[in-house]
């Protein structure tokens, strides 16, 4: 019998479980090659053997920056992409150089199933939106500062829910920006997703995910005004950082007003204020060298005490208390302020008195190992910025972020030490409180000392045990 009167060849439900099924249409593929090649079948059954596999299809409303950007990142995944937009031929020229087609609104809706609406929300009423009837629609818009709704009031996605309430609105894709798209190492990048509609709500989790994305399913559409509030944040990670950074700045800042203007005054009444000039050349500048080297050694300082508390507990599994994981998590922030302050601090030393080397072995090795500290306070202020830390391995990031940051803190602190050696040892204290240095010195100095402990091979490779997963934890190990 002819292969033309046989039946087309389907892939039976779980193909590719065992790898038969494939087998299968595989020889059913070169069957009918060679049945071409002898003349006796037409090349049709070849192509009806593929026709099985899904087109992919999206419509993006809008040909903006962001709506070419997320075209561009879907031609990239293997979906054909209808760019709707008021003005094709203007369009036309930059939507196909990425490989998408343009079309009128009116006829691109008629392409897909999956509308992407990247226009501003504003003119969301003057499309077709009757056209949207039973179609997934993608949100991508997000309010302003300005704009932005006060709390109980419907977010953009709802508004437009309500407009089309026969669509299938989904808020996905708006704390991308359209630099974040046409990046190829943003696979990580989290991408909210809310719907009522549970089926559309999988569709576009599908979609983030070919995009190389992470979808973070938030449930019904009336969280999209949580999803909406993320890009209107405003540093909220860094408020940790910045406000103990503050702090530590305006204590040093006092320390050495009281120290080196107000403390001669108070034992020795002047009318004499001329000191006060060297508040920004002086004052400031010590205060950000001060408050870069606390900062630094607080970057390093939680690890060490994560390291002791599984080291007493003997499990990694156990959570750290919440003040710790929230000093762990804010290192970031901390290192980067550290790196400022330290810039600050060598801008203003400059600015009020050069440095110089000279014959003195001491005040050689205080350049030195300040001029080190920060060279290598900036490679670890770049290595934790994600365009550069992507770029590296993890072997790579550890060492930058572990050994040169351990050894940037030996180096800041001998930088302290060569600095004010004799003021930094002396008994006496100045108006009864011990001298700047001498305050400074304490953080560092600790957590150096409680390092050190932890490099001695024994404790090392029993904290490494722990990190790989060893247990000690009696009630732990009998459940395993």
């Amino acid at each position: 019998m002819s292969p033309l009167n046989s039946e087309t060849p389907t892939l039976p439900s779980g193909a590719g479980n065992d790898g038969q099924p494939h087998a299968k249409q595989d020889a059913m593929e070169v069957k009918a090659r060679q049945q071409d090649v002898n003349g006796t079948a037409s090349h049709s059954l070849w192509v009806d053997v593929n026709a099985h596999q899904e087109v992919k299809r999206v419509v993006v409303l809008g040909s903006g920056d962001f709506g070419l950007a997320l075209t561009g990142r879907l031609v990239q995944a293997n979906y054909q992409v209808v760019v709707g937009s008021r003005n094709p031929q203007k369009t036309r020229p930059r939507a196909s150089g990425i490989g998408a087609t343009v079309m009128q609104h009116e006829e691109a809706l008629q392409q897909g199933e999956v509308v992407v609406m990247a226009v501003p929300f504003t003119h969301v009423a003057s499309l077709p939106l009757q056209q949207l009837a039973g179609k997934i629609v993608i949100d991508v818009s997000n309010r302003t500062p300005a704009t932005s709704s006060s709390l109980g009031s419907l977010s953009q996605a709802e508004e437009l829910q309500a407009l089309v309430p026969a669509a299938r609105v989904v808020k996905a894709f708006n704390v991308l920006s359209a630099y974040a798209l046409t990046r190829g190492n943003m696979g990580s990048k989290e991408v909210p997703v809310c719907s009522d509609d549970e089926a559309a709500r999988r569709r576009v989790c599908e979609i983030a995910r070919d995009l190389r994305f992470t979808p973070l399913d938030m449930g019904r559409l009336s969280n999209a005004q949580e999803v909406e509030a993320i890009p209107l944040s405003f540093f909220t990670e860094w408020r940790g950082g910045f406000f103990t950074s503050l702090a530590v700045f305006v204590f040093y800042f006092l320390l050495l007003l009281f120290e080196w203007q107000l403390c001669s005054h108070l034992q020795h009444p002047s009318n004499d204020w001329s000191s006060l000039n060297r508040l920004v050349s002086s004052n400031v500048s010590i205060a950000c060298a001060d408050t870069a080297l606390t900062l630094l050694a607080l970057c390093y300082l939680p690890g060490v005490l994560a390291a002791y508390l599984q080291l007493w507990r003997g499990t990694k599994y156990s959570q750290f208390p919440g003040w710790l994981d929230l000093w762990l998590k804010s290192r970031k922030h901390l290192g980067l302020l550290m790196l400022l302050n330290s810039l600050l601090h060598v801008i203003l030393k400059l600015a009020g008195s050069p440095l110089s080397w000279n014959a003195d072995w001491r005040r050689n090795a205080f350049v030195a190992s300040g001029v080190f500290a920060l060279v290598l306070a900036g490679i670890l202020g770049l290595t934790s910025l994600p365009s550069v830390a992507g770029n590296m391995t993890w072997r790579e990031f550890s060492f930058v972020q572990s050994v040169l940051g351990w050894f940037t803190l030996v180096l800041a602190t001998l930088h302290l030490v060569f600095s004010g050696w004799d003021m930094l040892f002396k008994p006496d204290f100045t108006c009864y409180l011990p001298s700047n240095g001498q305050f400074v010195m304490v953080l560092p100095l600790l957590t150096l000392a409680l390092k050190l402990p932890l490099l001695l091979p024994c404790v090392d490779s029993m904290l490494q045990n722990i990190r790989q997963g060893y247990d000690r934890t009696p009630s732990r190990t009998n459940n395993n």
